[in-house]
């Protein structure tokens, strides 16, 4: 599958202009200066906590969108001047580049004492030299910033790295029984097993009547290899086990959208994750063509350089394996959808829809 990609909106050339820069960390030249924090800056604060890394130019489009960047700049100085944010940036040759912001050890008191996050939480601080070391972060973080732009009122939430948890005391049993008659079949690897997607975006259908959460994974390794067991661990979560996670109280399974650098390798990925996706229910009372095959209706696959140049849409494998005879009826290539926030359909795409889960 090919389509034209956009890669040089500004937003991507932003985020990108920094590939292997080496480090300059921000000095504050003496003792901490406290300041009273306001609401704001406990949200900020909270929110470079969440997402790990943030510039300078994404805050002030997250908490500052219509002033004058000089308000935002000045109130970020102050925050790391009273130690609640550490500040670095890539070294230039010419002038200077905007500021990469992470919480610092007086930012995750001031959490702990607000009780945003729990007193159990540790603060580590890592020596970073090498700005290779947080471009998963930023690249991922505008890339969501970007959906959030064109979501608008749509975004319920967005949330950072979540790890999802099988219960304790959940196992596989033989066979694998869901509701209605419905069993789990034909998983590559059926066990419950941790899942830790990079960025939970929540948003809110298009007639207000329902949300639809979306598991984010950003990878920047271009790899199949690193990924296949993703897709098995997705392929079950999706099957079966989400019913006893928090997900199983919001009605139906969360969709996963793996964000790919290049077409070449969302093609790719496509590729292996029509091999990797063979779970499916089962009912003995219906038709082979009945099958519902979860994770491949809900495991998508978008590029990076398309959300930035405003095409939110996706790809995802076609509705039935290689070797199963439904395949012939169903569409044999890799099938487009338009995500929550785009505005064009062409004719070969098609909004997410929500199969049986």
């Amino acid at each position: 599958m090919r389509c034209t990609e956009h890669l040089s909106s500004a937003s991507y050339e932003a985020i990108h202009r920094f590939d292997d820069a080496v480090i300059e960390h921000g000095e504050r030249g003496g003792s901490l200066v406290p300041c009273a924090v306001q609401p704001r800056d406990l949200a900020i604060v909270h929110a470079v906590w969440r997402y790990k890394f943030l510039t300078t130019s994404q805050l002030l489009e997250l908490w500052w969108p219509d002033a004058a960047p000089w308000a935002g700049q000045r109130r970020l100085l102050k925050l790391f001047n009273a130690g609640y944010l550490d500040r670095f940036r890539p070294l230039a040759r010419r002038g200077s580049y905007p500021w990469t912001y992470r919480i610092d050890r007086e930012g995750l008191r001031l959490l702990q004492a607000a009780g945003v996050v729990g007193r159990r939480e540790q603060y580590e601080h890592r020596a970073i030299y090498d700005y290779n070391y947080v471009l998963h972060d930023l690249q991922l973080n505008a890339w969501v910033i970007e959906w959030r732009r064109l979501l608008g009122e749509r975004l319920i939430e967005w949330r950072g790295e979540t790890g999802i948890e099988p219960p304790q005391g959940l196992r596989v049993h033989r066979p694998l029984m869901l509701d209605g008659g419905w069993s789990a079949e034909a998983l590559r690897d059926p066990r419950p097993r941790l899942l830790r997607p990079d960025a939970v975006v929540e948003t809110l259908l298009k007639d207000g009547a329902g949300s639809r959460t979306f598991l984010i994974e950003f990878d920047r390794t271009g790899r199949v290899d690193k990924n296949l067991e993703k897709f098995r661990r997705y392929d079950a979560f999706l099957i079966w086990w989400w019913r006893h996670t928090e997900y199983g109280d919001m009605g139906e399974a969360p969709y996963v959208i793996f964000v790919c650098q290049t077409a070449d390798q969302r093609d790719r990925f496509l590729a292996a994750a029509d091999h990797e996706l063979t779970g499916h229910h089962w009912h003995p009372s219906r038709a082979p063509e009945e099958e519902i095959y979860v994770g491949r209706s809900r495991i998508l696959f978008a590029t990076e350089g398309e959300m930035h140049a405003g095409e939110v849409r996706a790809a995802r494998v076609s509705g039935f394996p290689r070797e199963k005879p439904s395949r012939e009826s169903s569409s044999l290539s890799p099938r487009l959808v338009r995500l929550p926030g785009g505005t064009r359909a062409p004719a070969a795409e098609h909004a997410v829809t929500t199969p049986r889960s």
